[in-house]
């Protein structure tokens, strides 16, 4: 199929024609969106102006509606009276008294001007302005009142272009604004005392004939009080400034259709022929180019040679950068032509290099990518303290990086390898505990380094954990000289040592062995506070009137409450447990005022409540710790703000705090103290959910509060079976 051609000349003429198109399409639709934009404009500024102009005219209005109830109240004097015109009481539509103004008694009115509600209507005053008539009730009586409206307060908001006018329904004007474009139309209104009354749809512009002899464009919409709001724009300066605006827009193409004029001379006289020269010449070496074989190093020299003879014979032309560009191509030949076949022999080279390259680069970026995210679990760690969670991941992120069968990660424990976490392994890995004689694992961790295992089934000490595991990767796992486990990365294929991933998994295994050994030291220190708060039972017996069995309570209230609560099983434990340690603050109150039998002085409760803050200092600032603090801190907060130390409110006192709180009370109740006797179950129940003065149930957390009452029964079972001695009911 023959490719269908067009010259330059040719081409140059349509893009002309297709520019001036161009010009005149641009400047019709600049123009059209100049208007458009103008008009919606006005439209806008006639919102704004129904909005406001309303209230300055709803505000005059209401001091009319005083004035006219003061008249009726007999009050001559009365702010804003001077609005009112009129005044007279109706007997149905027949004036009846009299209240100001003008108006025969007895006269009966139209009912067109007794309506209800405020119209502007054909009533004029001396000057011959429209009044607004209306009839109001006052104390049972039907007013009638005409109001002078003062519409000079509508000038401060007239449009700074488009004239507003403000008429009765019969076209009366009451009110023109002042423009600066449309001053000679103002006049002529003002003069006239009249405005055209459009046809068709309110809100739309359209084009009219004015008596003041020019054609305008006209918008009118109702505004209050049975007025309506017009306004009008001479339409001959809508178009100037439409026309001047696609002038503005149309200079723009102008400015490039001249600009390519200028371009078409120079490149015809200048640079077409040059340009036709070269382009002949490339044709022929296109087709000597299609001729090469890209591995024919010495066919491709002697095509670059020719290429060169060819250019070295164009003539010079009066353009000095054809020139140049012709001599830089015979030049750019010729240095090919001599480094070809170095080029060649280079670029084999460069293929090897690159894929060896591109082989280290993609295990540095693998390296790369798992300390970074080993870098991001240690982050996240160290503010959350999810240090299993935190192992998880990074053994979820070392097997999908290493392409890896399984990882798992066993702790040493006595004589045992116990498995702590694990993924992969087509999720058939069961928990086990491994003896540590004669096993890989002890090898490696005996040694003190990484142990590679190419070939499970020809090393003796090799246990493969699943049966499909054929090679391991076997990392010791060491903090502080201490062995914590070892990390498994298992392959179901047979894999030769890999010394570059032994070396990128060396710090991940010191991040996953110092995770190990915090959780240990975690346990220890759990087990002591779990110790402590044990022996604090039996320290707070000795040192005052609250029970060591007052203690063990308290944590079983909680715990109950709390699965009530649908709190975790873990959040139960550290409540059952933590909020033993509620009254640890009292360590640091002087005896004689805890156990104290008569009231307390406010100087002697002033120490009692320090106890909290106390408590929480003593148990320090341990992210574990955090929910005994809570409890410490808040177990004396209440739900309507008035506990203390610092009277939190509502969910400002944290859970545990809230159920320690209702826990507290509750036993208070049950037990005996120094200044009361024990009362019954269901007498404490009753204090709590119904109230005695001194303990009211806004004082708790109304989730906790229900969680209480649910759990009665055992909360009551709780105390009998962990009661003091010698309880007196009431």
């Amino acid at each position: 199929m023959k490719r269908r051609t067009i010259s330059l000349g040719t081409f140059f003429a349509a893009i002309m024609a297709f520019f001036v198109f161009i010009v005149l399409i641009e400047g019709g639709l600049a123009a059209y969106f100049r208007i458009r934009s103008e008009l919606k404009t006005f439209t806008e500024w006639g919102e704004t102006f129904t909005k406001t102009g309303g209230y300055l005219l709803q505000r005059q209005v209401r001091q009319g509606e005083n004035a006219v109830k003061s008249l009726t109240a007999g009050i001559p004097h009365h702010e804003g009276n001077e609005i009112v015109l009129a005044a007279a009481v109706l007997d149905q539509n027949r004036i009846d008294r009299v209240l100001k103004g003008r108006l025969p008694e007895g006269i009966t009115l139209p009912y067109e001007l007794i309506v209800r509600g405020w119209r502007v209507n054909d009533l004029l005053d001396q000057f011959g302005r429209n009044l607004l008539s209306g009839v109001m009730t006052v104390n049972g009586r039907q007013v009638f009142a005409v109001l002078d409206l003062d519409f000079s307060e509508l000038d401060a908001i007239a449009a700074p272009g488009i004239l507003p006018v403000l008429s009765t329904p019969t076209g009366a004007a009451v009110w023109t604004g002042v423009s600066r474009d449309t001053e000679g139309l103002a006049s002529h209104v003002r003069a006239r005392g009249l405005v055209a009354k459009k046809p068709g749809a309110r809100g739309e512009w359209s084009i009219l004939d004015s008596h003041y002899g020019e054609r305008v464009v006209l918008s009118q919409e109702p505004f209050i009080y049975g007025l309506d709001l017009s306004l009008a724009y001479p339409l001959h300066i809508l178009l100037r400034q439409a026309l001047y605006g696609a002038a503005v827009s149309g200079s723009a193409t102008v400015a490039a259709l001249l600009a390519i004029v200028l371009i078409w001379f120079v490149w015809k006289r200048g640079i077409y022929k040059s340009i036709e020269k070269i382009s002949r010449l490339s044709g022929e070496m296109g087709a000597l180019i299609a001729d090469l074989d890209g591995t024919d190093h010495v066919k491709a020299a002697e095509a670059t040679y020719t290429m060169a003879s060819r250019f070295s014979a164009l003539e010079d032309t009066f353009v000095a950068e054809m020139n140049a560009f012709t001599r830089s191509l015979k030049d750019l030949f010729q240095v090919i032509s001599r480094q070809q076949e170095e080029l060649t022999a280079f670029n084999e080279e460069m293929e090897v290099m690159n894929q060896e390259l591109e082989n280290v680069n993609n295990r540095l970026l693998t390296r790369e990518t798992l300390w970074s995210r080993t870098l991001e679990f240690s982050k996240s760690f160290s503010m959350g303290g999810d240090s299993r969670r935190a192992i998880l991941s990074t053994l979820h992120t070392i097997r999908r990086d290493t392409g890896a069968f399984g990882v798992l990660l066993a702790s040493s424990e006595g004589d045992h390898f116990r498995l702590f976490e694990s993924c992969g392994y087509n999720g058939e890995l069961t928990p086990f505990v491994i003896p540590r004689k004669g096993i890989a694992a002890t090898e490696s961790i005996d040694s003190g380094a990484p142990l590679w295992v190419e070939d499970v089934r020809r090393y003796p000490a090799a246990r493969p954990v699943h049966p499909d595991v054929r090679s391991q990767l076997l990392v010791p796992l060491f903090q502080s000289g201490e062995e914590e486990g070892v990390l498994e990365v298992a392959f179901d294929s047979v894999a030769a040592t890999d010394y570059f991933l032994i070396e990128t998994l060396a710090p991940v295994a010191s991040y996953l062995g110092g995770l190990i050994h915090g959780l240990k030291m975690r346990r220890e220190i759990e087990a002591s506070y779990s110790y402590l708060a044990e022996k604090l039972q039996f320290v707070t017996g000795i040192y005052h009137d609250e029970t060591e069995n007052h203690i063990a309570r308290i944590g079983e209230y909680c715990r109950s409450m709390a699965e009530e609560l649908g709190r975790s099983r873990e959040e139960q434990e550290k409540i059952a447990l933590f909020a033993r340690l509620h009254d640890i603050g009292k360590l640091k109150i002087p005896r004689n005022i805890l156990s104290k039998p008569g009231p307390l002085t406010a100087e002697e409760f002033s120490v009692i409540k320090g106890h909290p803050g106390w408590g929480a200092s003593i148990l320090g600032d341990a992210s574990w710790l955090a929910m005994a603090r809570h409890i410490c801190l808040t177990h004396h907060e209440k739900w309507d703000g008035t506990g203390y130390p610092r009277g939190l409110k509502g969910d400002e006192i944290p859970w545990e705090g809230q159920v320690a709180a209702l826990a507290d009370v509750y036993d208070a109740l049950r037990s005996y103290r120094s200044y009361k006797p024990p009362f019954s179950h269901e007498r404490a129940m009753e204090i709590i959910t119904a109230g005695d003065g001194r303990v009211k149930p806004t004082h708790f957390s109304r989730h906790a509060l229900a969680a209480f009452i649910k759990n009665a029964d055992t909360l009551a079972d709780i105390f009998e079976t962990l009661k003091d001695n010698e309880h007196h009911l009431l």
